[in-house]
């Protein structure tokens, strides 16, 4: 209902206001609606005891009392305002026990993980800490602070650095576009590297420093492998080591810089200990030939010819004196001079004799001579032989021939 008011009058006693019973029952009606609209139509529902500054009136389930505003009963629609602390004060958000605390922002929540300390994000996070000035950053004892200068090229870190008891600083990080002079440990500025060089340990000043190779020559060239007549090697560590052995008879030795190789075994001093020489019984005036296997002992000069066939019609003749291969030539040889007849090639196919009449059933002649005339045969003609004989294939009659003897 509306409040009702008393009608007290004009002027006092003027008899135009309420009277005590319709005063009496406005004032009966007016407390009823408090008490039922502030309590149960008996008592009121509302207690001011002691309240506190920002307290508000809070329902405890049976009064209204004063209590600190501490929990909420639904959302909170802040309607487009902001929570704004007062005289520069924190806002603190703090969920009670090990519960988290979520973000939500359209279908993203980020969670604040009250017992591991992490966040985590659901999206991409957008982070900036970028000042116009070093001096502008936070101090060095923020550590575990990243950050970057405008117009530095390199980002920066608050760490504690133990190492030489250096303490709270602000290191710079390096980048693909940083210089390794950055390093403390490194000294490019002193003397400038040029090209070529290396960054070498200078122990004097405990820091790297631009020095070219092998104290001063800029340059080198180096065989990764080395290579001998059989085999070859390759370095596998920077201590490994080269020898140089030597072979039979062979020894080698290094003093300084110079590596010798020396012969240490016997040298052969006579022909005859030469393992390709047969000749146990040489004597003054005698030569050599070569049999195919050894150097043998003749005692005259040798021409050696080599025999092959046409058909079975001619053989054929060649060395020297010979331009090229004839067929059955007349042979002129010297008394006392030694010939060897090579017949290797036509071996028992065309068996070759030295007779004294001509024919296939002629008088072989044999003196001075030795071999075979299936292989080699060799003749020192005999200084009576007579002036004229004949050579004949002992198979084939028409592979003949005459020999003159000269003096």
């Amino acid at each position: 209902m509306a409040k009702q008011s008393l009608n007290i009058g004009t002027t006092a006693n003027d008899n135009t206001g309420d009277t005590l019973r319709s005063g009496g029952d406005k004032i009966n009606d007016n407390f009823d609606e408090i008490y039922t609209a502030l309590g149960n139509n008996t008592a009121l529902s509302i207690s001011l005891s002691n309240p506190a500054t920002g307290q508000v009136l809070k329902y405890n389930g049976s009064s209204f009392v004063p209590g600190n505003y501490n929990a909420l009963t639904s959302a909170l629609d802040v309607a487009g305002n902001s929570i704004i602390s007062s005289s520069n004060g924190n806002i603190t958000i703090a969920p009670n026990g090990s519960g988290d605390v979520l973000i939500t922002a359209g279908s993203k929540t980020a969670t604040f993980d009250g017992a591991t300390g992490s966040v985590g994000i659901e999206s991409t996070i957008t982070y900036k800490n970028e000042y116009t000035a070093l001096g502008n950053a936070p101090a060095a004892t923020n550590t575990g602070y990243f950050f970057t200068v405008d117009g530095d090229d390199n980002p920066y870190v608050n760490i504690n650095i133990t190492a030489g008891g250096a303490g709270d600083v602000r290191a710079k990080l390096i980048t693909e576009y940083s210089s390794v002079g950055l390093l403390t440990d490194v000294d490019i500025t002193t003397a400038a590297p040029t090209d070529g060089q290396n960054l070498k340990r200078n122990a004097s000043g405990s820091k790297f420093v631009p020095g070219d190779d092998n104290a001063g020559a800029s340059l080198q060239n180096l065989f990764a492998s080395v290579a001998g007549d059989t085999g070859s090697t390759t370095a596998n560590s920077t201590t490994d080591t080269l020898t140089i052995a030597g072979g039979n008879d062979i020894v080698t030795s290094i003093s300084g810089d110079t590596v010798t190789v020396a012969f240490n075994g016997t040298l052969t001093s006579t022909f005859a200990a030469l393992t390709d020489t047969d000749v146990p019984s040489i004597t003054q005036g005698d030569s050599l030939y070569w049999n195919g296997t050894d150097w043998v002992v003749t005692r005259s000069p040798m021409t050696w010819w080599e025999l092959a066939a046409s058909g079975a019609n001619h053989f054929t003749f060649d060395g020297p004196g010979f331009a090229g291969a004839t067929e059955d030539p007349t042979l002129y040889v010297m008394r006392g001079m030694t010939y060897a007849f090579d017949n290797g090639a036509n071996g028992t196919n065309h068996p070759f004799r030295i007779q004294s009449t001509q024919g296939l059933s002629g008088t072989p002649y044999t003196d001075g001579q030795s071999g075979s005339g299936t292989s080699i045969l060799y003749w020192t003609v005999p200084m009576n032989a007579p002036n004229t004989l004949y050579y004949q294939c002992t198979v084939h009659s028409l592979m003949n021939g005459t020999i003159n003897i000269l003096n």
